[in-house]
């Protein structure tokens, strides 16, 4: 069960956390967060995160339950209390299995969001809207400081992203990111011989912190790829290995808060492998 629930709340911080990234400011995001009332009584947050958007602070505090029965009414209670204590902050109730009339009813009344289990996958796609540019950057996006390859079909992207194969391990993708138009649009010739089915992509920075959270709820890597001619004069590509995490401390200019409910950074030992 608690394995459960940590996934739970897993999942919930990333739908969130990925949603921000379309237009708030001084995001901070963290699990298990400790956070403190108008009295000064410390509260246990599951998923807790501040951001600014337009000037105004925002505080949001979301419980996750993942328990075998639906939410009850005195759990309702229970948190409605700790967001009445809480200033500026919004409450938002997730339970897996639902909630019980008399809580649902209770939540209503007290203006807190609240979504059982089956919502969640729905919640997203109505709110995909909120984040397809970010997900599905078009032809004029700038790379900041990427580009990358995504399918392409019935004229626009498809938001799948195009792996590449590692060089020491085939069966293994993973993201190339180029650093201009020109070398993701040379891979494209050399390795799919300009195929319609892929369009280069600039990643600004809202769609490289959606990129980022992607790999890294995926456990897949980057590659940093630039072209160079072997001895034979034949073009190939470096193929420069980066994780997630390595990647948005260096790369993501405006916040670190993307990865600032991860743990402390171990730099991996880039390969110098080739992709022809």
């Amino acid at each position: 069960m608690s394995n459960r629930g940590d996934r739970f709340e897993d999942y919930v911080q990333f739908v969130y956390q990925t949603l921000l990234g379309s237009n708030g400011k001084n995001i901070s995001v963290s699990r298990r967060a400790t956070v403190y009332d108008n009295h000064g009584n410390p509260y246990s947050i599951d998923v807790f995160y501040e951001f600014d958007v337009a000037g105004v602070h925002h505080r949001v505090a979301i419980e996750c339950k993942n328990t075998r029965r639906s939410v009850e009414r005195d759990d309702a209670i229970a948190f409605a209390g700790k967001i009445r204590d809480m200033p500026s902050t919004i409450g938002i109730f997730i339970s897996n299995n639902g909630f019980q009339p008399a809580a649902k009813k209770y939540l209503e009344d007290h203006g807190i969001l609240h979504y059982d289990g089956g919502d969640l996958p729905h919640f997203g796609s109505v709110l995909a809207s909120m984040i397809s540019p970010i997900a599905l950057p078009g032809e004029s996006a700038v790379g900041q400081p990427f580009w990358t390859l995504m399918q392409f079909d019935q004229g626009g992207t498809t938001g799948v992203w195009r792996l590449v194969p590692h060089p020491s391990n085939p069966q293994r993708g993973v993201f190339p990111l180029f650093y201009s138009r020109h070398h993701a649009g040379m891979l494209h010739q050399l390795a799919y011989c300009g195929s319609p089915d892929l369009c280069v992509r600039g990643l600004e920075q809202p769609s490289l912190r959606f990129l980022v959270l992607c790999a890294e709820d995926e456990g897949r890597n980057f590659a940093i790829m630039r072209p160079f001619e072997n001895d034979d004069g034949q073009q190939m590509f470096t193929f420069e290995e980066w994780t997630p995490r390595d990647l948005a401390h260096e790369y993501l200019t405006d916040d670190a808060r993307a990865v600032q409910a991860w743990p402390s950074v171990r730099r991996t030992r880039r390969g110098g492998g080739r992709a022809p």
